[in-house]
This record gives structure tokens, sequence and C-alpha cells, in this order.
């Protein structure tokens, strides 16, 4: 008898959809294959609720379809431009980000545990965004109409593609760094 192969991990996957399930004191995601239809993975808020109700969402854990933990992305508190930490699940620095002065645009800067640097910039709209590494593109992502339903209760619905060449680790800080987009675009939305 055969047994059926193993469903690709997410880290394995070249596109995903990043599908928002929850908004209201959590921003909970479903993480779906290119076609938007398997689950890869899921994101989690994490925290207690009396800060989520006073402060946002400021915590959150990235796992696998099978529930094995990959990241957590960290709000902390500060004063001045918006700083993100994305660690492994057992504390280990992965990256740290920081959002950067733009007039018309979203743009972050992303530098990774091993010195590497990312530039996250995004259009003036803040629909569509890039993933930039030395010049080169490694990764998309497209904020899409997610429904009427949906949209009507306010989640969001990211299309990510990333470069089939782009090594585990880094991907990980890509998906990583589609979470701290949306985090900032809830940010900007509250503050208006």
């Amino acid at each position: 008898m055969d047994t059926p192969a193993p469903a690709p991990r997410l880290l394995d996957r070249d596109t995903l959809v990043m599908q928002q399930i929850t908004g209201f004191m959590s921003n909970d995601f479903d993480i779906l294959d290119g076609t938007g239809e398997q689950v890869a993975g899921h994101v989690s808020t994490t925290g207690s609720g009396v800060t989520r109700f006073f402060a946002g969402s400021r915590s959150l854990d990235v796992a696998d379809a099978d529930g094995t933990p990959l990241l957590h992305v960290a709000d902390p508190p500060g004063i001045g431009f918006d700083r993100f930490e994305l660690s492994a699940p057992d504390g280990t620095p992965l990256a740290e980000l920081t959002s950067r002065f733009s007039i018309f645009s979203t743009r972050v800067s992303m530098t990774m545990a091993d010195g590497a640097e990312l530039e996250l910039r995004g259009d003036p709209l803040g629909l569509d965004f890039t993933f930039e590494m030395q010049g080169t593109v490694a990764a998309r992502v497209g904020r899409q109409w997610a429904g009427l339903s949906r949209g009507f209760l306010g989640h969001s619905r990211y299309v990510l593609a990333i470069e089939p060449t782009v090594p585990a680790p880094l991907r990980l800080a890509i998906i990583g760094g589609c979470i701290v987009l949306d985090l900032i675009r809830q940010k900007k939305s509250r503050s208006t």
C-alpha cells in the first residue's frame, strides 16, 4: 500500500494567499495555497484581551498547517517610527522591521539577524508592495478585494508571490513582513 506524499509545507510554496478571518481585537489569518483553497498555515493573535482592546494586535504567531510554530511577530510599544520584531518560536531573533518616512507611499526597512537588508516599498494606494534585496525583487504582495461580506467586516486579503530562489529563512521573514504591512495599515486607518 502506497502512503500519500506529505503536503508541501508553508515555506515550500511560492504563492500564498493570506485571508484575514477575524478582525475585532485580533488579526488572525488563514494562509492558503496559491489557488486560495488548501490551508497552508495560520496566523494567530496572542497576548491579553485587555492589551488588544487598548493597543490593538501587538503579538502574533505563524504556524504551519499542522500547527508547527514557525514565527513570532511582535509590535513593541514605542515612540516615533513603528518598529516590529520577528523571532523564531524559541525567541531567537530573525529580523527587525522599521517604518520609514515617506510622503506618498509606505516604506519599511527589514534587517535580518545575519545583517542582510531588505526594503519593503508600497504604492501610493497601499495595495501593492515589493520586498527588495540589493535591488532585486524577492517577493511581491498585493492587497485584493476579499468579497462583500469579508470587506464589510474589514477583513483583508493579500496574495504573496515569492521568487522560487528565495531561501526558507528569508521566506519566513517575508511572510512576517506581510503581516507587518497589515498591522501598519490598521494603525493608519485607526489614526484617521
